[in-house]
């Protein structure tokens, strides 16, 4: 078959890639814009536009706009990738062979909008990218293929969506030889919704806060690299103030039974130590608007020393 035309989904400059690679096969027929209109997708549209890339922006649950679009480009398959925005079934079902999702997790597991943020979190090795068809719920379709993607001790977000990106070629070869023998993509139907037992849902700002009286050591160090870079880490509140903490690692210092969030520890040699409910955790990389600082470098210039708490 001719190389086939795909149109991309997507609200999020993170597709970037996905658009080079789509336009590198000539198998790109045009990009759909979705989300709110604000700065983002102003660049986003204009980076395209600038490229050359065919580009329409579409209203949140916009019907006749994508739908002309998708005609007018002569597409035959639909690929989301980055999207949040729902879209509607007549859309779905314009081109030949439908539409289908790529989602970072192995569903139904992690279903929602944030499922690498919540892998990392959650200390998890490996997550399997899953192509699947799009239904009317989210997530919930019969999945087409996948592909495993590690999650290293020390991955943050931006590590691990780099690893997505590197499957994509293979995913794209797949899809393309499944339609070439079949006339059509398959699936396996999903596990249902009751077997889900680890939600994606969008990650807020409470979910950033560190509940220093209930996290275990490891658990706050895979908190603080989930939220690094996208969300800011995790945040450390003092008094009024408000701090990002962007690395954490183990720290040997016994907490000497003392409130969990206390400082136990501030030295040139061994940085900011404070403790947990067992054990203690050593504040490497913390940021804010004055700027980026270590842990002994943040409690000078804030003067920040033992006995004093996090909240």
């Amino acid at each position: 078959m001719d190389a086939l035309k795909i149109t991309l989904l997507t609200s999020s400059r993170a597709a970037l890639p996905l658009v080079a690679l789509l336009a590198q096969r000539q198998q790109l027929a045009g990009v759909l814009l979705f989300g709110q209109w604000d700065q983002e997708r102003v660049l986003l549209n204009q980076h395209l536009q600038q490229s050359g890339i065919p580009v329409q922006y579409c209203k949140p649950m916009d019907i006749d706009v994508p739908i002309t679009a998708i005609k007018a480009w002569a597409s035959e398959l639909g690929l989301i990738f980055c999207c949040g925005d729902k879209i509607p079934m007549s859309v779905v079902q314009t081109p030949q062979y439908g539409m289908v999702n790529l989602h970072a997790s192995a569903l139904p597991d992690y279903r929602g909008a944030d499922p690498i943020y919540w892998q990392i979190r959650n200390g998890e090795a490996q997550l399997q990218l899953t192509v699947h068809k799009v239904e009317e719920h989210f997530d919930a379709g019969d999945i087409i293929t996948q592909r495993p993607v590690t999650i290293g001790a020390y991955d943050t977000q931006n590590h691990v969506f780099g690893r997505v990106l590197e499957c994509l070629p293979n995913i794209l070869d797949s899809l393309i030889d499944q339609l070439k023998l079949q006339d059509g993509l398959q699936g396996q139907p999903q596990a249902p919704i009751s077997a889900c037992t680890k939600s994606a849902a969008r990650v807020t700002e409470k979910d950033l806060l560190i509940n220093w009286r209930e996290l275990s050591v490891v658990q706050l160090c895979n908190q603080v690299r989930a939220g690094n870079p996208q969300y800011g880490g995790a945040r450390l509140v003092i008094g009024q103030g408000y701090a990002q903490l962007l690395q954490a690692s183990p720290s040997p210092l016994p907490n000497h039974g003392v409130s969990p969030g206390s400082i136990i520890h501030v030295s040139p040699d061994q940085g900011m130590i404070v403790a947990l409910k067992v054990g203690a955790v050593k504040l490497d990389i913390i940021a804010n608007h004055d700027g980026v600082f270590d842990g002994y470098r943040f409690a000078q210039a804030y003067q920040l020393s033992a006995g004093m708490q996090f909240q």
